[in-house]
């Protein structure tokens, strides 16, 4: 079912509801207010009768002249003694009033009754003294032929009402029908028609409008945002990727022709060629390594927190290092720091080991390394002498494959993968990596996580 059909549905369904209940609510209420009024005029008229026969003069005792002359137009007048024997009748229409119930009460009792053809009538019993001192039983019942005809009317002034309510009520449904159903199927039809020529395009908005609708178009257009966002990373990390391993690959083929011209032929050839292409297929290996655990996002779905001696991870890192590039690496620890923390200690060591290799790979002076504790958080900062990065560098520095200097990141043999590994690592933990850097004065990267 379509939505315009559900809401045409619903809000016709709805009105239909409410014109019921308003309907109900007023024919009840009158019913009730008639009906009370009916019941008072017949319980008046019980106690006139009864006052008239109070005042009776007791010489004369023939009560009948007086009940006939009281006994109402569409009603009865009786008299009940103990025994709920009927002693007196008086009705205008005995045939069918006859019937009607009695019973002798001894207090003022008031009922409503329906007749077979569903005509109510009431009947007000009320005890006086008889002619011969007796208690006896004055029952004075009417049937409410003016109470029936009024509901009647009633009935079909509010058919009617309804039907007049109900046709505005239809029309005004599929308006708003329409309203709200317009601009979703405007939304549908220009989000079928994406991409265009393969590219996404944003849909329209009206600016008047801040409606839910608005709303769904503008997180469209953000999505589209982020559709050709993403689309952009992923070109640029393909090219990328494909620029970094054509080079590799294309030492390789050289070295292969070589070897297969002149190979055999000398022997320094063979065992350069081989070293070349040894060195080559170990770089090829560690960038699509490293591009599958980014794509597999291996550095989030595989961590795995243990206890770990944060000074030791810290100590191995500079003694790899210092030993690899014959570097000073300096290590400031914070004297009241705890030891442990709760990390996947081969990451976070991975995590370490990059920023400590990016800084001796471009940087030729000493490495400042320090570890503290601040807020329940672990700090470990990564300072080098280097060039330093500029504002825009510094955006883009996490991003893969991005190199400030590519000739000399191949020639220090970077991948521009390990600061986005680093990251995504850090990230995993809970924490984040920032930098501070300033052109010709150095770096200062920053990872801080919770301990």
């Amino acid at each position: 079912m379509k939505l315009r059909t559900k809401v045409q549905l619903f809000l016709s369904i709805g009105m239909i509801i409410v014109i019921l209940l308003v309907n109900s609510a007023v024919y009840f209420l009158y019913e009730n207010r008639v009906r009370d009024n009916e019941i008072e005029r017949v319980r008046e008229d019980a106690h006139a009768i009864m006052e008239a026969i109070a005042n009776q003069d007791e010489i004369n005792l023939d009560y009948s002249q007086l009940l006939k002359a009281f006994s109402p137009v569409n009603g009865m007048v009786r008299i009940i003694d103990k025994t709920n024997k009927e002693i007196y009748f008086e009705a205008n229409d005995a045939s069918y009033q006859k019937n009607w119930p009695y019973e002798y009460t001894e207090k003022e009792v008031t009922t409503i009754n329906h007749t077979s053809d569903d005509t109510p009538y009431v009947q007000v019993s009320i005890p006086i003294i008889w002619n011969d001192g007796s208690i006896v039983t004055l029952q004075v019942s009417e049937a409410l032929y003016s109470m029936k005809d009024a509901l009647s009317r009633l009935q079909v002034v509010l058919f009617i009402t309804s039907l007049f309510m109900l046709i505005p009520a239809i029309i005004a449904g599929i308006i708003i029908a329409r309203y709200v159903t317009t601009p979703i199927k405007k939304l549908t039809r220009e989000i079928s028609s994406n991409p265009k020529n393969g590219k996404w395009e944003k849909i329209s908005i009206t600016k008047n409008d801040k409606d839910e609708i608005a709303e769904m178009q503008l997180a469209y257009n953000h999505m589209i945002d982020r559709i050709d966002e993403n689309m952009a990373k992923q070109t640029r990390f393909v090219s990328d990727a494909s620029h970094e391993l054509k080079t590799p690959l294309s030492v390789i083929t050289s070295y292969a022709e070589l070897l297969q011209r002149r190979g055999k032929e000398r022997a320094e050839i063979f065992d350069e060629a081989v070293d070349a292409i040894l060195s080559e297929a170990g770089r090829m290996k560690q960038l699509t390594g490293q591009m599958l655990m980014l794509a597999k996002n291996e550095m989030v779905e595989n961590v795995r927190f243990q206890p770990v001696n944060i000074t030791n991870l810290i100590r191995d890192v500079v003694r790899s290092l210092s030993m690899a590039y014959n570097r000073q690496i300096h290590l400031y620890e914070q004297t009241e720091i705890t030891d442990m923390v709760s990390a996947d200690e081969q990451k976070l060591y991975q995590a370490v080991y990059i920023l400590v290799d990016n800084a001796c790979k471009y940087s030729d002076k000493e490495i400042n390394l320090s570890l503290e504790e601040k807020n329940g958080q672990l700090l470990i900062s990564v300072q080098d002498f280097g060039d330093g990065l500029s504002e825009e560098d510094q955006q883009l520095i996490f991003d893969r494959f991005y190199r400030v200097d590519k000739a000399r990141s191949r020639k220090a043999g970077g991948t521009g993968l390990g600061l986005a590994i680093c990251k995504a690592i850090i990230e995993a933990h809970g924490g984040r990596i920032t930098i501070d850097s300033k052109l010709k004065e150095g770096s200062t990267f920053t990872i801080e996580i919770p301990k």
